[in-house]
């Protein structure tokens, strides 16, 4: 692809009504409403910083801090796929704004990808998705989610979605449907309902990601050595992506199934984070004041230990408290005794705000 096409590329990735150079510009004129947690984001700044600079390689690494950190705006997103197509990753680019095309549908995010995809295609030479599926990762259509809903569940529990398997993998078991089931179902009744009346707050329990979107099987761990497929789960916009096994690395075969009570914790774990956006909870300096409390107690090594619970930036504080907020509803995972003896005054204050007995 010659220069000038990736320059038109990028800048056909906005919104016909802006030009690349307001897109660039200090103020950051996107086509949609910076996000709150974005703004308080240090990577996502020193991201948008490197990008106004044509630093796409270092603002492509600090989007990349930014997801991993919690970050799941559908801002980060479209900035990271620009970055991609910047330095001449288009397949990896193409992938990106499918993701978005697909979890963050009816936003203008969604819709610049989407002018995106069918762009790319173009200057790769592929042929255009069929209507109602540019959103299908590169090289597959999307697997189609058979509900797990049963008689009579209503709101976030009948909006449990279950991936199909591909590559000759395990279907998600029943065991795991039922963790995740069961998370739900152990809300509190005040926050349950707060999920229940988000229509597009929903579940979608995978074998591993690259069932989902089978094209990521191709990809190569990111600059920092993340490989997705790798994680328990993963949210886009107010989709709770959860996989039920890990992939082994260089492969695409899988690992044993995560235990229940490990999916039970992922899954409140996200439900937190979703009403945290919501609520506005480990922001408030109520909360601050004992989680800074907590923190002031550990010392080496456990603070290597803890070090993303005890992250200055807001992401500390929130993945604290998302996490403690499962542990208190029946979860587990291997962080849960550290978590919960070195953050007894965050706990407590929590257990309050939330309703937890």
């Amino acid at each position: 692809m010659k220069t000038s096409d990736k320059k038109q590329l990028i800048t056909a990735a906005t919104l016909p009504s802006l030009t690349l150079t307001a897109l660039l510009s200090s103020s950051i004129c996107l086509p949609f409403a910076q996000p709150v947690a974005a703004a308080n984001d240090s990577e996502f700044t020193a991201g948008v910083k490197d990008y106004t600079a044509k630093n796409f390689k270092g603002a492509s690494e600090h989007f990349g801090k930014s997801i991993q950190g919690g970050n799941k705006t559908a801002a980060v997103w479209l900035y990271s796929a620009h970055c991609f197509v910047a330095m001449g990753q288009y397949k990896r680019a193409l992938q990106t704004y499918e993701i978005i095309a697909q979890s963050f549908k009816g936003t203008s995010e969604a819709a610049t990808a989407t002018k995106s995809i069918d762009t790319l295609r173009a200057r790769l030479g592929m042929p255009a998705a069929p209507a109602g599926q540019t959103a299908a990762p590169t090289g597959g259509a999307a697997a189609t989610g058979a509900s797990a809903a049963a008689p009579g569940d209503e709101g976030l529990m009948a909006r449990v979605e279950v991936i199909p398997p591909k590559f000759g993998h395990q279907p998600v078991s029943p065991a795991s449907i039922k963790a995740v089931k069961d998370a739900i179902a152990a809300l509190p009744a005040p926050l349950r309902k707060k999920l229940d009346d988000t229509p597009d707050a929903k579940v979608t329990l995978s074998p591993n990601l690259v069932d989902r979107w089978p094209d990521t099987a191709k990809e190569a761990p990111d600059e920092s050595g993340v490989d997705l497929a790798e994680l328990p789960g993963r949210i886009y916009g107010k989709d709770m992506s959860i996989y039920e096994r890990a992939k082994i690395r260089g492969t695409t075969s899988l690992r044993d199934a995560r235990p229940p009570k490990h999916l039970r914790q992922t899954t409140l774990n996200m439900c937190f984070q979703l009403l945290d956006d919501n609520m506005v909870i480990s922001k408030d300096p109520a909360l601050r004041k004992e989680w800074e409390a907590d923190k002031a107690t550990i010392t080496s090594p456990m603070s290597e230990t803890l070090a993303t619970f005890m992250k200055e930036d807001d992401w500390g504080p929130r993945e604290t408290c998302s996490e403690l907020f499962g542990f208190m509803l029946g979860g587990y995972n291997d962080m849960t005794e550290n978590v919960l003896r070195y953050f007894p005054r965050t706990k407590k204050w929590l257990a309050a705000k939330m309703g937890i007995k």
